[in-house]
Order: structure tokens, then sequence, then C-alpha cells
């Protein structure tokens, strides 16, 4: 045993215990263990990051559980990993290449993909590292990347099968397109905008002479596409106009006036014009009318060879010149301010081009009924359960997912056309022939599968699928999964539906959705706002416990957090409690006390092992139902009042100078309140653990606390006895004897005589002077009224201060006197309350009984001022 420092050295705990347990393989699952197992799988971070406050809140939360799990008997596996981030890993390396003057072109294949995963193996390891230093209880030996061979064959195995059954196939569609990384997107990497634009009119002259037709609309750089114009079939303004041809007033190409319910009448002149090969609408009507679709803005964002005069411009410029034109030619009728909705991209932030453009699509609606049934019928469970109409919504009008990228970081499509006679094959392998015609020359796909395709399948990949392995078999379902709300459905929902496809079993019985992060104001935290609060940064002043104390306590379901320096301030202090009163515990314990002997149990011991009971019962139920912040409060409370604030100052002098059996019970408290904190607080619990607990440990028990158990069923909270009022009432008579000197204006410090009519309470006359800093204590009989003291019911009696010489006695009549007023008037409405029928017929019993205590309580309290008064 080592006499523990004045200080707590969080640096150098934290830099200490992590390797303590990987050495010892505390996280490392046991499957031979005959445990139950209980399994999670990381929200695995992206390579590219630093690891943000929202990781330091995601992870918390899973050690926390881990570490419950693990010390409630279940063999607990948290499986870690990485994921290759297929757009933010290829824009690093990219920026790399920039900045030597190079591009990705200037690279074959091969030379580009060598220098991302050198790229990786020099970066991968920073976040792996930062998860250690939050104390993160991951199984290491079960790391996996979403590149790694193992996954990359589930990929391919997950491609294969679905392409076979035709849920899988390839085909010119309208995407979403970003110009910047050169790629297309799917629905959900679109965010909307809305920025201040235009509206113009433009005029359409009719062929026959008999007049105009007016479109409105936002883009005037893709009518050089048009290849008619719209209006409802209902719109009686231009129902008779239908099938009429008018002259395009650019290009001078004859199109149609067509009409279909697509067009909205009210919108612009009920006029649009259709351009098949550049907007999502557009190309719906023109594949139901037939429409020819032209091309006019290419995947670089300029102007294509089938615009004419403005090819080669930016699509932006060529719009200033159409309109120009337009203006000059007189087809220009007028332009209005509108506010439009912009698409851009979620990754680049580049205003995103509607292109069509010969892709990879994945049909997941047979998939996403079998997602949402989970949901209706219990398999899955969210918290909180509002997500689950968000999770309907997005699943009941989904639409195919285009699964290709136009980059090289990431899973290769495993799709290889002959060259001789164009036939396709899918295969798991690379092919040696075209099964079609014996050629040899055989070109692989060169897209990429999307991010969210291997990630998907991140609960069952990582146990071996689609092999049969022990661990699939074990772990999967897994327990829980813990993530934002705001990936629900670009990872939760695609895991529910590849699980349920691949495994016939949900990957999840539960979600939790976790908090978002922000600032001390409420503000989402980000770099231009000069707010981000980086947790590095915090672990390194306050201590990785202390952030993850704040964490916890305020991870409420349903609200964001609120992070700011006071709160971690507020955490550090507690930390620092609890070491000084485990450092006050240890300096008055000698060889001879361990929690082998006995305790000896008063009053005050059968109080703590109730409030313990009780508090560790509703911990339990609070974790497990994922109010993180209530268990954490509860402990705080648990440790700041309970045993820090009453039972160490009622047991000081037994600790002092008691016998080893009374000594035995404050140690055996501290070791509870360890063992309960440890997944929270885990570096401090270890550090006071080693220092109180060595040599003090049943020789049955791991010396190290990250393996001992959970202590809700620890047999010393099973003993039952005492007063259960005594402490109580002691707390009241304490609480009331401090707000009596505040109330008078006594410094906290000063010492004054105090008189209590509660003669149980006689034998914690030593602590009521400790704590309160009073003179002396009498217990006394009788009424306490006198002009020169300061006096409050209590239960069972009343205390007094002996302000002599403190008072001013024309202010404490005044004072009184208000008092007085108040009570009556209070005691008059609660008499009121209570003499009307109709409130005693239909209000609560539980509410009619604290409305006559609370009668009780006043009506004694204004007895006593009135007598003070005289």
């Amino acid at each position: 045993m080592r006499e523990m420092d004045k200080a707590f050295d969080f640096r150098t705990a934290q830099a200490r215990w992590y390797a303590v347990w990987e050495e010892a393989k505390v996280f490392e699952a046991k499957p031979e263990s005959g445990k139950a197992p209980w399994s999670i799988v990381i929200p695995p971070p992206n390579i590219t990051g630093n690891l943000h406050m929202g990781h330091a809140l995601v992870n918390t939360l899973h050690d926390i559980l881990t570490r419950f799990k693990r010390a409630q008997g279940f063999d607990a596996l948290w499986v870690p990993g990485t994921d290759h981030a297929g757009i933010a890993t290829q824009m690093m390396v990219e920026r790399q290449l920039k900045a030597e003057g190079k591009t990705r072109h200037d690279l074959t294949r091969a030379e580009f993909e060598q220098r991302l995963w050198a790229w990786k193996e020099q970066n991968q390891g920073a976040i792996e590292h930062q998860l250690k230093r939050l104390g993160s209880g991951v199984d290491w030996t079960r790391n996996r990347f979403t590149l790694d061979p193992a996954l990359n064959r589930a990929v391919r195995h997950v491609f294969v099968e679905a392409y076979k059954q035709g849920r899988i196939y390839r085909g010119p569609r309208m995407i979403q397109w970003d110009p910047a990384l050169q790629t297309a997107l799917s629905d959900l990497e679109v965010k909307h905008e809305e920025r201040r634009g235009k509206l113009w009119h433009l005029r359409y002259p009719l062929v026959d002479g008999s007049g105009d037709i007016v479109v409105a609309t936002t883009r005037p750089e893709t009518m050089l596409g048009d290849t008619a114009v719209a209006v409802h079939p209902d719109d009686e303004r231009y129902v008779h106009l239908v099938g009429k041809l008018m002259q395009h007033p650019i290009t001078g190409r004859q199109i149609p006036l067509v009409a279909d319910s697509f067009v909205d009448p009210a919108f612009g002149t009920g006029c649009v014009k259709l351009t098949p090969a550049h907007d999502p609408n557009d190309f719906a009507a023109g594949q139901r009318l037939k429409l020819p679709s032209i091309t006019v803005i290419g995947f670089d964002a300029k102007m294509t060879k089938e615009a004419g005069v403005y090819a080669g411009l930016d699509r932006f410029e060529a719009r200033k010149r159409i309109v120009a034109d337009l203006e000059e030619q007189g087809f220009l009728v007028k332009v209005e301010d509108h506010t439009n909705k912009i698409a851009l991209s979620d990754r680049s932030g580049a205003v995103l081009e509607p292109l069509v453009s010969e892709q990879w699509f994945m049909d997941v609606k047979e998939a996403a009924a079998q997602a949402l049934a989970a949901v209706k019928d219990g398999r899955i469970e969210f918290t909180p359960e509002h997500h689950v109409a968000v999770w309907e919504h997005w699943l009941t009008n989904i639409q195919d997912w285009c699964i290709s990228r136009q980059l090289v970081w990431g899973h290769r499509i495993p799709a290889w056309t002959c060259a001789k006679c164009g036939h396709l094959l899918v295969e798991m392998e690379t092919p040696a022939a075209c099964t079609n015609c014996g050629s040899a020359e055989l070109t692989q796909d060169p897209d990429t599968l999307d991010t969210w395709f291997s990630s998907a399948l991140w609960p069952f990949s990582v146990f071996g699928w689609p092999d049969e392995r022990p661990d699939l078999t074990r772990y999967y379902p897994t327990s829980v999964l813990i993530t934002g709300y705001d990936i629900l459905f670009f990872w939760v929902a695609r895991m529910a539906m590849a699980g349920l496809t691949w495994m016939g079993e949900v990957p999840f019985r539960k979600v939790y959705f976790n908090s978002l992060v922000r600032d001390a104001s409420g503000q989402k935290m980000s770099k231009t706002k000069g707010n981000v609060i980086d947790p590095l940064e915090v672990m390194d002043e306050f201590g990785t416990d202390a952030l993850r104390f704040s964490l916890a306590i305020m991870a409420a379901p349903g609200t964001d957090i609120a992070m700011s320096p006071a709160r971690l301030e507020a955490s550090r202090n507690f930390c620092n409690k609890l070491w000084n009163a485990a450092r006050f515990v240890q300096m008055n314990l000698n060889d001879e006390v361990t929690l082998a002997v006995e305790p000896e149990l008063s009053e005050a011991e059968f109080w703590m092992i109730g409030r313990l009971r009780d508090e560790l019962g509703a911990v339990d139920e609070a974790l497990e139902a994922f109010r993180f912040h209530d268990a954490a409060d509860r402990l705080y409370h648990l440790v700041y009042d309970d045993f820090c604030g009453t039972y160490i100052e009622l047991a000081k002098v037994q600790l002092t100078s008691g016998t080893p059996a009374q000594k035995a019970s404050i140690l055996h408290f501290l070791d509870i309140l360890l063992r309960a904190l440890h997944p929270f607080v885990p570096f401090l619990t270890e550090e006071i653990h080693e220092a109180v607990m060595a040599g003090r440990l049943a020789a049955t028990e791991p010396s190290l606390l990250a393996e001992r158990s959970w202590p809700v069923k620890d047999a010393l909270l099973q003993r039952r006895g005492g007063d259960a009022s005594l402490i109580p009432a002691f707390q009241e008579a304490l609480s009331t004897v401090l707000r009596l000197k505040a109330e008078n204006g006594v410094d906290p410090a000063k010492r004054v005589a105090a008189l209590c009519t509660v003669k149980t309470l006689a034998p914690f006359a030593e602590a009521l002077k400790s704590i309160a800093r009073l003179e002396s204590v009498a217990f006394v009989e009788g009424d306490l009224a006198s002009s020169t003291r300061a006096v409050a019911v209590v239960s069972g009696g009343a205390v007094a201060l002996e302000l002599a010489g403190l008072k001013d006695p024309a202010a404490e009549k005044a004072k009184l006197e208000k008092e007085r007023d108040k009570l009556q008037q209070e005691l008059q409405a609660l008499q009121g309350r209570l003499g009307n029928p109709r409130y005693l017929e239909k209000a609560p019993a539980e509410e009619v009984e604290k409305a006559k205590a609370l009668a009780e309580e006043k009506s004694a309290r204004l007895s006593q001022v009135v007598a003070l008064l005289g």
C-alpha cells in the first residue's frame, strides 16, 4: 500500500492504467468463459479525423455501458475499428498531390492507390491512440478496418449475390453529380440550402405565328437542352395549345407543348421547360412522354458541344451570357427575385448538377419493408422513441440507392466487361476469360462502392461473415447500438436492412441515439464560429475522467449537451472530492482493517447502507434505460452529499480512533462506491483502488478494479437495521442551522451556540458542531423562542441559534412580521382548498395528504412566529 498524493495526478494515471488494462487483457472477450455474451460495435471513426467532442461523447457512453456489463458478469465485447471514408480520404491525398504540383491523373491507378494506403498507415493510428486516451475499453485483438481483406470479401459477396438476385443493376439514371469531387452522390449525401436568386420569364414563339408561350425558369443555362415545354393537363389557359410546336428562342429548334400532371399551374406562368438531361422531374417526364434528352452541361460543370456557341463556358458564366442574349433578342419578358433551394454536396460544398449517368443501383424496397416491420413489432427498440417517426418517413419513401462512386479509394466494384463481345461479368474473383465468348480481354469497372455500402455490413462482417465463425454465432445480433441521430438513415437503417437481408435477423436489439454536443450557449460547434471545444485539450487541462463525467451527467435522452468550462470544472471538483475523501480514509486505516473484517454497524452505517442500496439500484435501472445523466447524477450526490457530506462527518470519531470493525464499514463503503463509479471515471477510481485496497482485498478478488463485480448485490448492502428516520432528521437539522446562519447574516466560519429540542439527535452533536461550525449544541426541552435567537421548526421539534449581540431587534421584528403575513396567506389558501368538497373528491389521495401535511407544517411555524413576536 502506498500513501496517496495530496492531489490526483491524472496525467500519470491516464498514461499508466490503460497499458495495465491492456496487458491484463481486461477488455478482451472471453467466449469460453461460460458467461452470457453481450456485444456492441463501435461506430467506426474515419481514418481522416481527430477525436472531436461527438466522438468523445459516443465512445464515453459505449465505455460506460461495456464496463458496466462486464462488471455485471457478462462476457462483454466492444468491437473497435475504423472506416476508410472514401471521399474524405481521397480528398486528403489529392491535397497532398496538389501541394506537390500534381493531380491524381498524373499517377496510374496503382500508384494512386499506393499513396492512399501509405496515408492510411500513417494516420490510422492517431484516432486509435486518442480512443485509448479516452479510456475506451475495446477489444483491440478484434480491431477491424472497412477495407480489410475479410471485410472486402463480405462486400463482394453481397454485391455478387444481390446482382444475381436482380437487386443490384446498372443503368442510365438521373443522379446528383459533384463536379468538384467528380463523383455521383446518393440523395442522402445532398444538403439543400435556401438562396436568393432570380426567376426568369422567357418567351417561346409558336411556330404557326399565333402567339407565344411564356416559360418561368430558375436555370436558363439548361434551356439549351430543352426538348419540350409542359403544362398541366387541366390548365384551361393552355389546354387548346397542347400539341403545337414552338421555336426555341436560342437554338431555333422546334419543340412541342406537352401536358403532364407533375407541372404546378401556380408556379410562374404555369408553363415549364422540359430538359430531361438536367432535372429529375424533367427526366421522369421525358421518359413518360418519350422525349429526346440533350446533355448541355458536362461532368466538369462546363457547357458541352451541344451548347453551340456557349460550349466550354462554366455553367454559371453561360447563364449570364444566355440571359444577356435573350434580352438583346427580345425573348426575356421579365425577371423576378426568387428564393430557391439549391442542392449542395455535403462533402465538398459544391453546387451539384443533376446529370444522367451510367451508375450502379440497389433496389432496397423489400429490405426497407423488413426494417420497418422490425421496429414496429419491437425487435428493434429506439431510445428516444420519437426517432421512430423519422425512421418510418425515410423507409416508407425510400428510393433505389445509387451505390457507385467515381473514386479510387474504396471497395472496387467486382464487375468486368468483355472488350470483344461487351458481355458483363459479376464475380467474386477476377475471371480469367469471358464466359460468353472466351476472350481474355476483360476490363474491371473503375468505380468503387459508396462508403456506406461496407458500413451497412459492419455488425456481422466484423465477426467473419460470410463464413460461419464461432464469434458470429455468439455475438450476433449485437446487444445495442449507440450512435448519433444525424446518421439514422445513412447508417442505422442500412445496417438494419443488411442484417435482415443477409443474416435473417436484426443487427442489434436496441438503438440509443445520443445527443449532439454544442457550446455553452447551445450553438453548434464550428471552426468558423471559433467555438469548438477540443476534447484532447480538455483531457490535458481537466483530465479524462472530468471530461467523461461531464458528458455522462449531461447526456439526457433527446436533449443536446451544452458543454462549458464551468461544467468541466465542476466535474474536476467532483473527482478531487472523491480523491480527498479516499485519502482521508486511507490516512486513518491501519493494516488490520481489510474487507475481510466484519464491519460494526450503528445508525450511521445502516443509513449509509440504505442510501447505497437504494441509489445503486436506481443507477442500475438508469443505465439499462440509457439514462446516463440520471445514473451519473445519482452517483454524484451519493458521493458528495451522502458519503462525504454526511457519513464521513458522522464517522470521523470512529475513523480516527475506532476499532478495526468500526473502521471496516467506511472501507466497505468506499470500495462499493469505487466499483459503481469505475465505468464513469475509470482512471481516478483505479488509482484510488490500488492505493487504498491493495492488501485489503480477499484472495479471490481481482487486484484490478476494472475486473471486479458490480456492487449492487454486495452482501453488505443486504444488511438492514437501525432507525431509518434518524439520519434524515439530522440532515434536516443541519441544513436548517446552516440556513439560519445565512438568513441572519452570520459568517459561516463564525461559531455560535445552538439549541435543539429533538433529543434523538444527541448522538450526532459532535457531527453537527463540526459541519455547521457551532460553538456548542445543547439539547433542551420547551419553547426556544427568544428575542436573541433565530428559531426554526424541524421534524420532531425545533432548532435555534443564540445570536445575542448579533441581531438587530427592530430588523428581526420586521422580518418575523413579514414571515407571519406570508404564512397566514399560504395557510388560508391551503385551508380553503382542503375545505372544498370538490377538491377532496377529485384530487388524488396522495396530493390531498401532501396538502394536509403542508398545512400542519405552516400552522406550527405560524404559532412559533406569533410566539416570538409576543
